[in-house]
């Protein structure tokens, strides 16, 4: 990146295909998303990438260089760096929550790159006069809170993998994410013997309390190209902000949207089959490639 710190690339699914960038929520890791984006394989060629300081990328020194304006910055390398590596060709980004904000981000400040942009669940926070702001705002300024106490240092992944598999949080999750999540958010620490979080808490902490101040809502009218959310069911017991935002925003935009029945934020990793399906229509429907 323009500052030094690495993002690691991977290649995926089939090379013949159209082009998918898919990359991951604040905390996680996409490797995390097999059980979703292993569905399009077949199809598409897949490029993977996760956010600085988190799954594959080594940490970088500058603490202050972990923030969404940088993560923005950084997907405009990304995508140019992808270009000429691997040539041009069609290509639609598949980005959840704090990546789906960065990806709207990063088109409405730097420019509509995409042939199409697929957003699941963004976190966005309304404007301070919209009647969900505030339930917005909190909700990122407790994650904010809740990360910068959260346990960071584990014996192995299946302690972290056990802890998520009692979470009635993650208890929709599919068979095996939670030991695929936990394996992708760690690394071992060779003096200590022990795995730690990939991205440290009070990183993970500062990007929740960033986004909780962005007012990117007003802007979504000026989105150039196709968009399609797919969200957390906002009518669910459990629904949190995000869901109910992202309802809230379809009905005052119009962009296409679509919630998936009894999922909470974690949709593709609870719904993958569903999330699939709805991809691939959407980008039939708009003719991608």
């Amino acid at each position: 990146m323009e500052d030094g710190a690495v993002i690691r690339i991977r290649q995926h699914g089939n090379l013949d295909g159209m082009r998918l960038i898919l990359a991951h929520g604040n905390g996680f890791a996409t490797d995390a998303y097999f059980p979703f984006w292993s569905l399009l394989e077949d199809r598409y060629e897949l490029i993977l990438y996760d956010q600085r300081n988190h799954g594959h990328n080594p940490l970088h020194d500058d603490k202050s260089h972990h923030d969404v304006p940088y993560f923005v910055s950084d997907l405009e390398t990304i995508f140019q760096g992808i270009k000429t590596f691997y040539g041009p060709k069609p290509t639609a980004g598949l980005f959840h929550s704090i990546s789906a904000v960065t990806a709207l981000w990063h088109a409405l400040s730097i420019g509509w790159h995409w042939d199409a942009l697929v957003l699941f669940d963004p976190p966005l926070v309304p404007s301070p006069q919209h009647p969900l702001h505030e339930i917005a705002k909190n909700f990122e300024l407790m994650l904010s809170e809740w990360a910068k106490n959260r346990q960071s240092r584990f014996l192995d992944p299946e302690t972290l993998e056990k802890q998520f598999a009692k979470s009635k949080t993650l208890s929709r999750w599919v068979a095996g994410a939670h030991r695929l999540m936990a394996q992708s958010i760690l690394q071992k620490n060779e003096n200590s013997k022990e795995w730690v979080l990939c991205c440290p808490p009070e990183r993970e902490a500062k990007i929740y309390k960033t986004n909780s101040e962005l007012n990117l809502c007003p802007q979504l009218v000026n989105l150039k190209g196709p968009l399609q959310i797919i969200a957390s069911d906002p009518n669910d017991p459990k629904a949190r902000a995000p869901g109910l935002v992202n309802q809230a925003l379809h009905k005052e935009f119009g962009h296409r949207y679509e919630a998936v029945p009894r999922t909470t934020h974690m949709v593709q990793i609870e719904k993958p089959q569903e999330c699939e399906k709805i991809v691939n229509g959407f980008l039939k429907e708009i003719n991608f490639g």
